[in-house]
């Protein structure tokens, strides 16, 4: 694990990022754009909606996205909201990829994600951990159908991001996998109290799992890695308190796990610092400056609580933008340190 605690760090290449709408960002006739498109993965009956990002073309095409000349179908990166989230409050991130030449889609998982409509909101799909990295597996697969772009992608090699639930599904596309009994014994214990991630699993009161139900969990489990995933970007990743040290031994691939300090929502040592500290050569940063769990999405208004923990409304102090501007820092440099420029 290699550690850099953050204070004040933004590189020249986040100066491209737009927080918020499309805008040019060269000479050439070429723009950032958004689009969200709907697939449904018939295997699972489960639809899948994909925010995309990306450089656009003035020219008209046939596609249902018209990709710019200078766009780079191997730059390639998914996102993964958090629980309860939505790929629609990434475009911090989604938007500063794209400016750097990358395709990026932004996976919406249903029975979570608020966009498919507050009616199939589901509270108990967040325990159902394998899904999502079904859905992620299906929107790689998708990036490939006839007509959605101009121009084919390579999708062997794409770059996953996520932030909260939407860490751990990126470390799952690499190997990570729960421990069975591990969660139950952290968070019946008292250094559990401040930890938000426990309330998750106590939403309904379920019974015992079966050796059956078990087993089959394990096998739902070794699917979840998807050998087309190159790197991991852990954005205060959730479920540290339950993940294996050996499932995280396993990961190979190029990882970089970002976490805040003075964590109002995860503990940054049983999560960000739990995950890197077992993922051989993995990068670890730090955010301190008061940052919570929360500064990871797009800045926002709304006095919404997520588990008592203001969704939009950061500490006093706190510059939800700035911060943003540092985690792109680090994420930019972890991607060219790691070749994939």
């Amino acid at each position: 694990m290699k550690l850099n605690i953050t204070k004040l760090f933004c590189t020249g290449l986040v100066l491209l990022a737009s927080f918020g709408n499309a805008q040019a960002i060269t000479s050439d006739i070429m723009e950032l754009k958004t689009k969200e498109v709907d697939f449904v993965n018939q295997t699972v009956n489960r639809p899948t909606k994909i925010k995309f990002w990306y450089q656009g073309s003035a020219e008209p095409c046939e596609a249902t996205m018209c990709l710019s000349p200078k766009q780079s179908s191997q730059r390639v990166a998914i996102i993964s909201h958090g629980a309860f989230g939505s790929p629609r409050e990434m475009n911090w991130l989604g938007y500063a990829l794209a400016s750097q030449g990358w395709i990026v889609a932004g996976v919406a998982h249903f029975g979570e994600s608020w966009v498919y409509g507050v009616e199939n909101i589901d509270p108990s799909s967040v325990m159902r951990f394998w899904q999502r990295p079904q859905d992620v597996s299906f929107a790689i697969d998708s990036l490939s159908k006839e007509g959605l772009f101009n121009t084919s992608l390579k999708t062997d090699k794409v770059i996953m991001l996520g932030h909260s639930s939407g860490g751990f599904t990126s470390l799952a596309m690499a190997g990570a996998n729960l421990e069975a009994g591990k969660s139950q014994a952290y968070c019946d214990s008292e250094k559990a109290k401040d930890d938000k991630g426990c309330s998750y699993g106590q939403q309904s009161k379920r019974k015992p799992m079966t050796e059956e139900m078990i087993k089959k969990i394990g096998l739902l489990q070794e699917q979840m890695q998807d050998e087309r995933v190159a790197a991991v970007i852990a954005l205060d990743p959730a479920l540290g308190h339950a993940v294996s040290e050996k499932s995280l031994k396993s990961i190979k691939v190029p990882t970089l796990v970002i976490g805040s300090l003075e964590n109002d929502f995860l503990p940054y040592n049983t999560h960000s610092k739990y995950y890197a500290n077992h993922i051989q050569g993995a990068d670890l940063a730090g955010i301190e400056q008061g940052a919570g769990h929360f500064v990871y999405i797009d800045k926002c208004d709304s006095d919404r609580k997520v588990k008592g923990v203001f969704l939009c409304k950061d500490r006093e102090g706190v510059d939800r933008k700035a911060i943003q501007k540092q985690i792109l820092g680090h994420i930019f440099s972890f991607i060219y340190k790691n070749g994939f420029s």
